[in-house]
């Protein structure tokens, strides 16, 4: 995973591009516009997390504190306790 490619897709395009992009990715399709990434599950990743700061962003947050919550919240899941 590379956050910095969260952020830019995020920073990049609306909710509704990346929702199309799940889509492509979810059937093993290349997305509409470019998304970094080594297979279309890393690129999928990259989509979902920037769908998490966009919807942070729509709501009024700035990027910087958005994209800290969301990656707050993976760090919290990969924390293996």
């Amino acid at each position: 995973m590379k956050p910095a490619e969260a952020r830019r897709l995020a920073e990049q395009r609306t909710i509704e591009e990346l929702i199309t992009a799940v889509q492509h990715l979810s059937e093993e399709r290349d997305p509409p516009f470019e998304v970094f990434g080594a297979d279309h599950g890393h690129k999928l990743t990259h989509v979902l997390l920037a769908m998490r700061i966009r919807e942070l962003l729509d709501t009024g947050k700035p990027m910087n504190d958005a994209y800290r919550e969301v990656m707050a919240g993976v760090r919290e899941v990969l924390r293996n306790e």
